[in-house]
């Protein structure tokens, strides 16, 4: 299962597919934030969290080596 688990995230660190799942996840999250009555988020805010959110995937991924956990500095 550990296996699985790090080839998922080295696919989510450098393939397309991997980037439209962190921007969909990031979509989705919104969405929910959204729809919940106490957030009353604006579109631009929206857009800031969505980005924000792909870039914190990245971060967080020990697979990324471009910054974050699995960064070589």
């Amino acid at each position: 299962m550990k296996k699985y688990w790090e080839k998922f995230l080295h696919m989510v660190a450098t393939s397309p597919v991997g980037t439209a799942l962190k921007i969909g996840f990031g979509a989705s999250a919104v969405w929910l934030l959204d729809n919940i009555s106490a957030f009353n988020l604006s579109p631009a805010l929206s857009a800031v969290v969505i980005a924000i959110l792909t870039i914190a995937i990245n971060y967080l991924n020990p697979q990324d080596s471009r910054y974050g956990r699995g960064s070589a500095e």
